[in-house]
């Protein structure tokens, strides 16, 4: 049974606990801050119910005693296959836990970040042995969406790539490889893309914030649960994906024109940004509405598990 280390106890720490230790992994957690681990009990809970959406025969008790609280950051590293860390997205913190995961486990120990933009050719900078060091970023909420993307840098050994997609396709989760080191990787490049063309349609007034919303949920969003965009383009036209791009090509090259300029998110418009949301969704509904997307992703993923479209 593989042992994994988790460092950082705070919410991305406990889904990735709880995905592991659900595929049969057993999990050490450390944090530095010992008053992470009283709320992780209680978060680690609601994930796993969330898990019983798509699962009603998800064992709670197997979840948690294949999780051990309170470790100490050695214990994290001793004979530990892989470390995933996923402490507060801030390069300099980053390197320094680094540095003592590289000097506390073995030189067969991957290393793993959670980093959503940083590259691990920069966390690693310090680092003696960056052959054993990647990223591993996965998509919110990790314990319902069953996806971790895995990049090394310039340094690292591909062999070490191949055997950490190995690991997280044992446990269960849809892993890709990330063939060249580029900020945001490939999930946050493509999010990334669609934040940016959305901000420059309500800022430009084309269109409301609920509007551009409901196109999202209501139409793009409904394909992209079961199928990614060549799919799509391959099943748009009679004859395939050729066709589909030679009937819509001059359409696509012509937005990518208009859509070469970067958004100021200026103070002034992020204000007015938050403004806005406020009076869709009041602050002290963001709670329920954060466990209701939980449901339903979760729902949507017992679904697709039932149609066989799951991982």
């Amino acid at each position: 049974m593989y042992k994994i280390g988790i460092c950082g106890a705070g919410l991305i720490g406990a889904s990735w606990a709880i995905g592991f230790a659900n595929a049969g992994f057993k999990c050490f957690v450390y944090d530095a801050n010992q008053n992470s681990f009283a709320k992780f009990r209680k978060t680690s809970n609601k994930l796993i119910q969330d898990l019983r959406i798509i699962n009603s025969d998800i064992d709670e008790v197997r979840i948690n005693s294949n999780i051990k609280l309170n470790c100490n950051i050695e214990e994290i590293c001793n004979d530990t296959v892989l470390v995933q860390e996923s402490v507060v997205e801030d390069l300099e913190i980053k390197k320094k836990i680094f540095v003592q995961l590289d000097n506390l486990t073995s030189e067969n120990t991957i290393i793993a970040s959670s980093s959503s933009y940083l590259l691990i050719s920069r966390i690693s900078e310090l680092v003696k042995h960056k052959h054993r060091c990647i990223n591993a970023h996965p998509a919110l909420p990790p314990h319902i969406v069953p996806f971790v993307e895995v990049a090394g840098g310039e340094n690292t050994d591909p062999k070490i790539i191949k055997q950490a997609v190995s690991i997280y396709k044992k446990a269960k989760y849809a892993a890709i490889t990330v063939n060249k080191e580029a900020e945001g990787f490939i999930l946050n490049r493509l999010q990334g893309a669609l934040l940016n063309e959305a901000v420059r349609l309500h800022e430009g007034e084309f269109a409301s914030m609920e509007d551009i919303d409901i196109a999202l949920k209501h139409a793009l969003g409904i394909r992209w649960a079961f199928m990614g965009p060549f799919e799509i383009m391959d099943l748009n036209a009679p004859e395939g994906i050729k066709d589909s791009f030679t009937r819509y090509r001059k359409g696509i090259q012509n937005l990518a024109k208009e859509q070469n300029s970067i958004p100021e998110y200026s103070e002034e418009y992020l204000n007015k940004l938050e403004m806005d949301q406020r009076k869709r969704l009041s602050y002290d509904q963001r709670g329920n509405r954060v466990e209701k997307r939980n449901k339903m992703i979760a729902l949507i993923r017992k679904l697709k598990s039932e149609l066989g479209e799951d991982i």
